[in-house]
């Protein structure tokens, strides 16, 4: 005999209600199911959960891990973890390993605007996480390499690298861009007087590594001279920036012309040259691929380059040779996310500038005295005001 329960209606409604997410339960699961443990005879040790700090932005697990388990471990498990959580997380690893789960999202996009901008420094916004804005500082970290897949974001971020610095130190920077995508994103800089060359081909960029390597060797000798180890330790304030954009067309592996090999080949040692040597005295590479190969990244550049920052990437291997670890295949597809590297990953939405943003702010510039060149002579043919922006590149 079926017996008719009757059931109270706060049970009812509290039944109705959603139980808060457990993320240490959550978390544990994952740890379960992606066996990340050690076995020992019939038991399994898995992390331990040490404890929880609850902050305004982010909960941090603080686990001990069982000797012998790599806090790596936990760079193939991120993945399953913001899934489980639906959440961004993060990890490092100071004598135990603090995983953050963060309870807001990262911004899908961002607009640069001129409280980024720092006068008298050579800090750029790299984008915001979930603990706000992160800055590179050129100072500290002189080079920095750059790769992705196409239309996530590169040449946005160089613009913008480029746009701060010139704001941020306009006396005192100047550069000399490969532009290889046959000129069409800077070439339209050159007017500005801080722009020395803009190089469009790999002929046009061997002729300005010439000029580049050769003003190495004369401030090598200045330094000489002078006593100077590096330029922190000298009054000088110039430094030189060298971008690179598509250094694949660089690769004598990819160049097809015979002729155009040998320039591959000069422009790549030139290259690897002011990687190892230049950051002492005063310049600074940032070097961007869509196509991160060994072939595409020479290797003496690589090893010189301590920061990193890598959008989406098309495979593991790709992640792998930007930042020499994976991870950037595993980004969301959003324009503008990436993954910026200097002791260790850090997930960010870099700022959204196009040129009429671009040419807006430095007409701003203008009209305080400080440029020294009119922005209309600076602006490309058709850049006018109802220009629709340009999408991440």
């Amino acid at each position: 005999m079926l017996e008719l329960l009757t059931i109270p209606a706060v049970l009812i409604g509290a039944a109705l209600i959603p139980k808060k997410k457990n993320d240490k339960r959550t978390i544990q699961q994952v740890l379960v199911n992606r066996k990340v443990c050690f076995k020992k005879g019939d038991t399994f040790i898995y992390p331990k959960l040490k404890s929880t700090h609850d902050k305004l932005t982010y909960t941090t697990f603080i686990y001990t891990l069982p000797k012998g388990m790599p806090s790596e471990v936990f760079d193939t498990i991120l993945p399953a973890l913001k899934e489980a959580l639906n959440r961004e997380v993060e990890y490092e690893y100071e004598g135990a390993l603090k995983l953050r789960v963060f309870k807001g999202k990262l911004p899908k996009k961002w607009d640069y605007d001129k409280s980024l901008i720092q006068p008298g420094t050579w800090e750029v916004p790299i984008g915001k996480n979930h603990q706000g804005v992160l800055y590179h500082n050129f100072d500290h970290y002189p080079h920095m390499l750059v790769g992705g897949v196409t239309r996530f974001g590169k040449t946005v971020f160089m613009k913008g690298t480029f746009h701060t610095l010139m704001m941020n130190m306009g006396d005192d920077v100047e550069f000399y861009i490969l532009d290889l995508k046959a000129g069409l994103e800077f070439y339209k800089y050159k007017a500005f007087p801080q722009v020395k060359e803009v190089a469009c081909d790999v002929f046009e960029a061997a002729e300005t590594l010439i000029n580049v390597t050769d003003e190495l060797k004369r401030r090598e000798l200045m330094f000489r001279d002078n006593g100077y180890t590096n330029i922190l330790d000298t009054p000088i304030k110039k430094r030189t920036f060298i971008i690179v954009d598509e250094g694949a067309e660089l690769s004598p592996n990819i160049v097809k012309d015979k002729n155009a090999k040998k320039y591959a080949e000069f422009c790549q040692a030139a290259l690897s040259e002011i990687a190892r040597i230049g950051g002492a005295v005063g310049m600074r590479l940032i070097y961007a691929t869509q196509y991160p190969t060994k072939e595409a990244v020479p290797m003496q550049v690589k090893m010189n380059i301590v920061t990193r920052m890598s959008f989406i990437c098309a495979s593991r291997i790709a992640s792998q040779v930007l930042l020499d670890d994976v991870g950037a295949e595993d980004l969301p597809s959003i324009p503008g996310r990436a993954i910026y590297m200097v002791e260790k990953k850090r997930i960010v939405q870099v700022p959204y500038i196009d040129d009429k943003m671009i040419y807006k702010m430095m007409e701003g510039e203008h009209e305080t005295g400080k440029a020294r060149k009119s922005v209309n002579d600076h602006r490309p043919i058709g850049d006018s005001e109802d220009q629709t922006p340009t999408t991440y590149s």
